[in-house]
């Protein structure tokens, strides 16, 4: 047992005692509110057993509420592997999902998040600074010169967009990886201990069973959500727009090769139309490929940003009422219309 329960064990049994000494002095003094006090302070102990006792058994490893999660987890996305995470498998697939290798979706295989963003990232970002070269430059043969930057101005442009996105998703894919981790490190051996101990206390009683109503929500509900976010996204997942990017950079060092290789002794007007023919040409492949990229990522930024809030707000209203059934409140402001 960890140390945190040990320590709300001996607190129970200690207000137990205080409770009976307190209802017996109200008995010997006959004073009702010496009584009521005691009696209650024993039935709220009682009942933190009760909790106690519930949560060790049900939420341990191998415990009840453990094993089904682990069941629906697996059953979802067979052959995860997990020796961390104390043994909460959901936790364990939603790291998976956001940072792993890849993510087992009944019997797919699909890359994780960050995998599918950096699929996207890197090449863009590199053809991105290609494109940007090319473009500031210009080609003189002769009296004529040609200069591209007019051509790939809304290349540029739509690829900043997508590279901001990108830069984005990386980032909130890592800080959600890093509260999953802390979730798991603090949850039952910190965060619900305490709630337990003060909901022992009579000035504390709310509170604690706030942060105990907190705990679970954190610890059982919120993980599970990116199960569900799992689910509903691997339907539309693709590798193409990863294909399209790593095509986008594959094209533009082969249009610039191209270009910068033309015989330059050849007659001023063939040059000419051959560059704007490679430049055409380059545009006209960039605006199929990029209509891919910008599928791949709305989906990437709905599971990265959309999905994770609706996360949060299912985690909010279970948390609000196991804080009712516990004889608690937590309020969210104006967010208690959900």
């Amino acid at each position: 047992m960890m140390i945190g329960y040990s320590i709300a064990l001996v607190v129970l049994a200690i207000m137990f005692m205080v409770g009976g000494i307190v209802y017996g002095m109200g008995i010997a003094s006959d004073i009702k509110k010496l009584k009521d006090f005691g009696k209650d302070e024993i039935l709220q102990t009682a009942i933190n057993g009760v909790i106690v006792g519930t949560l060790i058994i049900a939420l341990s490893q191998g415990g009840a509420i453990s094993t089904v999660i682990n069941s629906v987890v697996l059953n979802a996305s067979p052959g995860l592997n997990c020796s961390a995470f104390n043994s909460n498998y959901a936790i364990c697939f939603a790291n998976n999902y956001l940072v792993g290798i890849s993510t087992n979706i009944k019997g797919y295989i699909f890359p994780s998040l960050l995998d599918a963003a950096l699929e996207l990232l890197i090449p863009t970002a590199t053809a991105y600074g290609i494109i940007g070269t090319f473009s500031s430059i210009s080609l003189s043969v002769g009296l004529a010169s040609i200069s591209f930057k007019a051509i790939f101005s809304p290349i540029l442009t739509e690829e900043t967009y997508i590279i901001s996105a990108l830069t984005f998703s990386v980032i909130s894919i890592y800080i959600q990886s890093a509260l999953l981790e802390v979730i798991s490190i603090i949850t039952l051996p910190l965060l619900l201990p305490t709630g337990i101990i003060l909901r022992t206390f009579y000035p504390t009683r709310k509170l604690g069973g706030s942060i105990i109503a907190l705990s679970i929500g954190l610890f059982l509900i919120f993980p599970l959500t990116y199960l569900l976010d799992a689910q509903i996204a691997y339907n539309y997942s693709s590798i193409t727009a990863a294909k399209s990017a790593t095509a986008i950079l594959s094209y533009s060092k082969s249009i610039s090769g191209s270009i910068f290789s033309m015989d330059r002794n050849s007659s001023i007007s063939t040059y000419m139309s051959g560059t704007l023919n490679m430049a055409s040409n380059f545009f006209s492949m960039f605006l199929t490929l990029i209509s891919s990229i910008l599928k791949e990522v709305s989906l990437l930024v709905i599971e990265v940003f959309f999905m994770p809030a609706f996360s949060i707000i299912l985690t909010a209203i279970s948390t609000r009422e196991f804080a009712k059934l516990l004889g608690s409140e937590i309020s969210f402001g104006k967010f208690d219309i959900f």
